[in-house]
């Protein structure tokens, strides 16, 4: 029996036949071609020429690494938007059956009331019903200048209402900062074009509202940062470094190397006052090349748990169909000379988070000061109210730890205000 099963495989019938295959460099797509033929005139289940293509070349790009990948148009899109870092739309996130997570300060979805809790009952007339959050996100989104009509049931609301909202630019990805007393805090959620612009504008707002003087430390949270752009990544860590290699990207062959350096010497921008960065372990990629090379030149304090460990760097190669090839091309190594992939970055401190964002109140979402809003929006900067040291340990072990900084002895400041209500952390410092 197993002798038949051979013989069918190889059979003239499939179209493989029995000679042997031509040898050099047209071998292997001599292979597939064949394989390809006997699938699309023999299998039972019928495909088209494109579905077959589409799935071999998925099937070879994964067969790379974990991260390399065939990508569709649609898919495209989105990591372009990931990385352009604005969208179009009214600046709430929204769940599955329509209910709102937090609204972005200064929004159309803010300035129109709705909140965390808020449920969207209807999208110009249609209902959500069991829409899944993709479609409901695609329905909110359109061009600039365009409308949605919306019926909501707000918190606490007996019944529901409607609004007309206008749909304009968002930023997909803005800074969170708060002045946390004497300690600046800035959250950097993923890395885009616009990132390190945004980063510099919450530092300067920091620094008025604390003022340059009064400002003890700063706290990076780069916790469920996924990555981005490297050169943005390279620009973030260059913000607190005046000299000195920030990353290496490792290639396929021995001498293909590329080093981001501040060779010529740079500037530390908040002129070397303390400095912690928060990372958990959904810090990846791009996240990790800033907290690796802010800990190699000990000019930062890592404190959370071990990082994600994606030291890949992928390259985006777009064909005319639309599709596109997102192709890991180097890995990441830090100053040091340690390989990020599958190793992470340990924490100086190592601190578990006690309560997870996700099961904060909806009270605790994303709020912003009146009349400030529209324009820090637009800035790609909102204040995050929801900090809460007593309830987050990495975050309170931080500020135990800039305020043990900033007694010793050199240190401009020997007193620093920590939040009302604070509470020392739970976990291992």
């Amino acid at each position: 029996m197993a002798g038949a099963i051979l013989a069918c495989t190889v059979s003239s019938d499939a179209g493989l036949g029995t000679r042997e295959f031509p040898r050099g460099s047209y071998g292997a797509p001599a292979v597939f071609g064949a394989v390809f033929h006997a699938v699309r005139t023999k299998a039972v289940e019928v495909r088209s020429d494109g579905q077959l293509v589409d799935a071999a070349i998925s099937g070879m790009v994964a067969s790379l690494d974990p991260y390399s990948q065939y990508i569709t148009a649609a898919e495209l899109r989105a990591f372009d938007e990931e990385d352009t870092g604005s969208y179009v739309g009214i600046g709430a996130e929204v769940e599955a059956g329509g209910r709102v997570r937090s609204a972005l300060p200064g929004a159309p979805a803010a300035r129109a009331g709705l909140t965390g809790g808020t449920v969207i009952e209807r999208i110009d007339g249609n209902p959500i019903g069991d829409l899944e959050r993709a479609r409901i996100v695609d329905r909110l989104r359109g061009e600039p200048g365009s409308t949605v009509r919306l019926r909501v049931v707000l918190p606490k609301a007996r019944a529901a209402t409607e609004v007309v909202l206008t749909r304009e630019w968002l930023p997909l990805h803005p800074v969170r900062m708060r002045a946390l007393g004497r300690v600046g805090y800035v959250g950097v959620d993923h890395f885009d074009d616009f990132t390190t612009g945004r980063l510099l504008k919450a530092l300067a707002n920091l620094m008025a509202d604390i003022g340059p003087d009064a400002l003890t430390g700063l706290i990076l949270d780069l916790r469920g940062n996924p990555g981005g752009l490297v050169v943005q990544a390279v620009a973030v860590a260059g913000v607190f470094l005046d000299r000195g290699e920030i990353v290496r990207l490792v290639g396929r062959a021995p001498e293909d190397i590329e080093r981001f350096a501040l060779d010529r010497g740079g500037r530390d921008l908040v002129n070397g006052r303390a400095l912690v960065v928060l990372v958990d372990g959904d810090t990846a990629s791009s996240a990790e090349i800033v907290a690796a090379a802010l800990q190699d030149h000990r000019r930062a304090t890592v404190v959370g748990t071990r990082t994600y460990g994606k030291g890949a760097v992928q390259t985006t190669y777009v064909h005319r169909s639309g599709r596109g090839l997102r192709l890991t091309t180097a890995w990441v190594v830090t100053p040091a000379g340690r390989r990020v992939q599958g190793n992470g970055i340990e924490p100086d401190l190592a601190v578990t988070r006690a309560v997870d964002a996700a099961t904060r109140p909806d009270d605790a979402m994303l709020t912003g000061r009146p009349g400030r809003d529209a324009e820090s929006l637009q800035d790609g900067i909102v204040e995050d109210a929801r900090l809460d040291p007593a309830r987050d340990a990495p975050l309170m072990a931080a500020l135990r730890h800039l305020a043990a900084v900033s007694e010793s002895p050199g240190r401009r400041s020997r007193n620093i205000d920590l939040p009302q209500g604070a509470r020392a952390p739970v976990g291992r410092e």
